[in-house]
């Protein structure tokens, strides 16, 4: 009978200082709420206040922790507030979210930071309500209590498998926030396509290339970028990319915005969705225009040059263009042969 009072005792110790650490919880997820919904143009007092109230949850947990009668009851202890043992993460994290003019960014930021601290709340609360039946069951043998603890430990180990499908989306969309960040700076011309031809992606190197802007060109079709005269070979590379193929650096000749046609080095990739179906195209061009204009002038004064020697009277001419002096010949080792 002690022995029950005793752990009675230790158990609505341990009751009270959980409830404590969850209203600390709720205080910090009503003052983060309060930054990203009205963003207070000072939020120093209210990350101390989360400061603070994280640091009240840490000392609660770690007292918790002391008087825990079991090792399924560490084990659940410590899956319900990872991170509230952590008070660094826990305070700093609106930091991300909201600037020091106060001002918050996308939705989608703010719901990244927010989610996971929910999640520990829920967790928590199944921590607590895990505590508030071993009041009741503290006349029960081992056997129920093994089965609650069982229970208990799947809603946490379900919960955490929620936070962890939220931080590999968070990563995700990192992932694809760097890469829209590199596509949107690159001095190259980068669109999307969809199978049909239309534009629905434009960066910053197309729109200085070809003159459109993105609001311009997205949802019109790509055609209106190549020459009459070069849409019969659109099908072809259609064709080629639903075989998952990739059309290698190629030369082409597109249209400006304002009617001038440019020389463009071309490459293009399929575009496939979640499910690995081929949806659209990306396609890569540069412009070459200054190079090939470079060739031609280098081409058409070697052409003039030829013509000059060509139009040279006969004992003017060098030699080597009649094809008089030849280089000797050279024989096995080296050496001429003999006349």
């Amino acid at each position: 009978m002690q022995q029950q009072t005793e752990l009675r005792g230790s158990l609505v110790a341990k009751l009270e200082m959980a409830e404590e650490a969850l209203a600390y919880s709720n205080s910090n997820i009503e003052i983060t709420m309060q930054m990203l919904i009205q963003v207070p143009r000072d939020i120093a007092p209210l990350l101390a206040k989360r400061a603070e109230n994280a640091a009240r949850i840490s000392s609660l947990v770690e007292q918790i922790r002391e008087q825990v009668q079991s090792e399924d009851e560490r084990q659940l202890l410590d899956a319900a507030c990872p991170r509230w043992i952590c008070v660094e993460n826990y305070e700093g994290s609106p930091r991300l979210v909201v600037d020091g003019q106060g001002r918050a960014e996308e939705g989608a930021a703010a719901a990244n930071m927010l989610l996971p601290h929910l999640l520990d709340n829920t967790s928590w609360k199944v921590f607590l309500e895990f505590l508030r039946a071993q009041m009741e069951i503290v006349e029960l043998g081992d056997e129920a209590k093994q089965e609650m603890a069982i229970r208990t430990r799947e809603l946490v180990r379900a919960n955490q498998e929620l936070k962890s499908i939220v931080a590999e989306r968070k990563r995700v969309e990192e992932r694809l926030s760097q890469l829209a960040s590199i596509i949107e700076l690159a001095n190259d011309a980068i669109f999307i396509q969809t199978l049909g031809g239309t534009i629905v992606s434009w960066n910053k190197g197309a729109e200085s290339i070809y003159g459109y802007s993105a609001r311009e060109i997205v949802g019109r079709s790509r055609f209106m970028l190549v020459p009459p005269d070069q849409l019969e070979d659109d099908p072809k590379i259609l064709e080629r990319l639903k075989r998952e193929e990739r059309i290698q650096l190629c030369e082409a000749v597109h249209i400006r915005k304002d009617g001038k046609r440019i020389n463009v080095s071309i490459s293009v990739s399929p575009v496939k969705d979640a499910e690995g179906k081929i949806v659209g195209a990306a396609a890569i061009t540069r412009d070459i225009s200054d190079r090939k204009e470079a060739e031609e002038r280098s081409n058409e004064a070697l052409r003039l040059w030829e013509a000059s020697v060509l139009s040279q009277p006969r004992d003017l001419k060098p030699a080597a263009a009649l094809g008089i002096c030849r280089p000797p010949k050279i024989g096995r080792r080296g050496k001429k042969p003999r006349q």
